[in-house]
């Protein structure tokens, strides 16, 4: 009976109250990033040696002013979080329609202190003048600033110091519109309450026209003066937009999709956590890729069509992510949820799995490990089966790997590539890069374990001989034993002297070694002197990720920053010597990086840390 009563008091707890600012907006959100304003949890940070300062307080807001302060104007009457959101636009109160960043972006933030609310109102109002415009809208009191008078700069403008210091994932959810993006024209009127210029429309079927200098004009501010809240824009239109929604639609702290973002185990001690509806995102993405002009990002975005958004957002009903500190550093975790639950997707728990890392040397600069190739071959082929695009590419890639190999991969190779594998980055002396230049101590690998070792010695066999007679009697393939195993070397001669620039052999019955030379390999077979899974600074990177997974991403940071130390410092001016000191003790403080991907019949997952230096206690 006591066992009973406790179990029954134990769920009749109740949660925790969702965030203030998501009671305020809709829940059609199509998307926003919470940040814990709590000053107890960003102290936690300074735990960490020199990280960058939009992860130290004081904050710059978007938005506001430099005159304002965050520690002496906000903080005193500042709820516990603030959110950087995306509204509906005009028009789209049941749809979720996206047109622009200064469209749709909003700061949302919780008053806790009304008196020294209002000390901040005065003080905004000192700093940027009486706003041009104060009424009311369906009750809500909007106060509208116009754009500062923009002066002809003399020299380059340089972004100011709020942009500077904004958080990369905050920064692209505020006023910065990107240039020439429009989705659809703006159906609903203009106000009498903005006076700031309508979002230019282009005709449907004419190209808009960048203006590269748009995110250096100055920027309009609007407040409304929400119960318990204050949320804050570029444009008036943006506040009544949310004003409109929330008197038509459900809060977004009631929506079930939402709600599952809110009982994520680490939601309470989040530094920073996201949640977008994949649909509206995903169209929004599109419109930015779609119109924005190639020079906006400086590389060519991958084409996305119709049907592959409808594959997309059938497949995925949301995304989120969380961003937490642990004892090592800072730990992230993107969550892509399925609209249905996907039993066969979830990734398998098997005895061995990532028995792979018993062969790679703990010394590791860099590691990329993985599974059944095969398998993900086939997923691929899968999912570009309605994209030409996607087709054309796979089949320039197939070209392509026909001519440097002499194989075909879909019949000499990717079959028997159904175990574990691992590319991977590793100090050696000798091989194929140490040729090149006596310090460049470099090996790289590739490990791949199969089931099927006669088809993968056949295919090892005809590339070796497709590389001899493509050579023309400037390669030899020389077999060789090492530590009792049979290798094959391939060599060239460099002023007269034969050096092994490529090797590959096998470690163990069932797994395959290609890597930059016969004395690399014997650095890996038939084991490294200390595996890379018992290496504790590997452990430390990858205990808190969750098992069964498919693999790991891992950086030595250390290790490697040591070996471009030594590689590039020689040779570094010595005026650069300050530089070279600050980026050392900057990036110094990162011990390692790495990252896990997992999938679940709920959501695919993606886990990543940072591992960084404590600050040293002084004595």
């Amino acid at each position: 009976m006591t066992v009973l009563s406790s179990c029954a008091i134990v769920r009749a707890m109740p949660q925790p109250s969702p965030p203030a600012v998501t009671t305020v907006l809709p829940d059609n959100t199509p998307g926003l990033v919470l940040v814990n304003a709590k000053p107890a949890a960003w102290a936690e940070v300074e735990r960490f040696n020199a990280l960058p300062d939009y992860l130290r307080v004081p904050f710059k807001v978007p938005f506001l002013p430099d005159a304002i302060s965050f520690p002496q104007d906000i903080q005193p009457w500042l709820g516990d979080e603030v959110a950087i959101a995306l509204v509906p636009t005009a028009g789209s109160i049941a749809g979720s329609v996206l047109q622009t960043l200064d469209a749709s972006a909003i700061l949302l933030a919780p008053i806790t202190d009304r008196d020294r609310f209002d000390a901040f109102l005065r003080k905004l109002k000192a700093t940027r003048g009486q706003p041009e415009i104060e009424r009311e809208y369906k009750g809500v009191m909007l106060l509208q600033w116009s754009p500062p008078a923009e002066e002809k700069p003399s020299k380059p403008v340089e972004p100011d110091s709020t942009q500077r210091n904004i958080p990369q994932p905050l920064l692209a959810l505020t006023a910065h519109r990107l240039p020439g993006l429009v989705q659809s024209k703006v159906v609903k009127p203009k106000s009498a309450l903005s006076e700031t210029p309508p979002i230019a429309t282009p005709d449907d079927d004419a190209e808009p026209a960048p203006d590269l200098t748009d995110d250096l004009k100055p920027r309009g501010l609007a407040i409304a003066l929400l119960p318990g809240n204050v949320a804050v824009a570029t444009q008036a239109d943006t506040l009544e937009d949310l004003i409109d929604a929330r008197a038509e639609r459900e809060p977004l702290a009631q929506s079930p999709l939402f709600q599952r973002t809110l009982q994520h185990p680490q939601a309470g001690r989040s530094l920073m956590t996201s949640y977008g509806e994949v649909s509206a995102i995903a169209k929004f993405l599109w419109a930015i890729a779609k119109n924005a002009p190639p020079s906006t990002f400086g590389f060519g975005l991958p084409p996305l069509n119709e049907k592959q958004l409808a594959a997309l957002t059938k497949l995925y009903s949301s995304a989120d992510s969380h961003v937490w500190l642990q004892p090592e550093g800072i730990h992230s975790q993107v969550n892509f949820y399925y609209t249905t639950p996907q039993p066969d997707l979830a990734t398998r728990i098997l005895p061995d799995a990532n028995q792979i890392l018993t062969r790679l040397p703990a010394a590791t600069y860099l590691s990329a490990s993985s599974r059944n190739f095969k398998q993900q071959w086939q997923d691929s082929l899968a999912s570009a089966q309605d994209d030409l695009a996607s087709q054309i590419a796979i089949a320039s890639l197939r070209n392509s790997f026909r001519t440097a190999t002499g194989l075909d991969p879909e019949k000499d190779v990717i079959p028997w590539m159904d175990g574990e594998y691992a590319f991977f980055f590793f100090p050696t002396t000798g091989g194929l890069f140490n040729s090149i230049y006596p310090k460049f101590n470099l090996g790289v690998g590739l490990m791949v374990q199969t089931s099927d070792r006669p088809a993968a010695e056949a295919a090892l066999k005809k590339l070796d001989q497709f590389v001899k007679k493509e050579a023309k009697g400037e390669v030899t393939i020389v077999p060789q034993r090492l530590k009792g195993q049979p290798i094959v070397s391939w060599e060239a001669k460099e002023r007269g002297k034969p050096i092994s620039f490529l090797s590959h052999g096998w470690v163990d019955a069932k797994t395959l070694v290609i890597t930059t030379g016969a004395k690399p390999m014997a650095d890996l077979a038939p084991k490294p002197y200390l595996p890379l899974h018992l290496n504790h600074t590997f452990q430390t990177a990858t205990a808190s990720f969750p098992m069964p997974n498919e693999g790991y991403f891992y950086v030595n940071m250390g290790a490697t920053l040591s070996f471009f130390y030594n590689l590039l410092l020689p040779s570094v001016p010595t005026t650069e010597t300050q530089f070279v000191r600050e980026f050392q003790r900057l990036a110094g403080s990162v011990r390692s990086v790495s990252t896990s991907n997992s999938t679940t019949a709920e959501a695919q997952r993606v886990d990543s840390l940072w591992v960084l230096a404590p600050v040293k206690q002084s004595k």
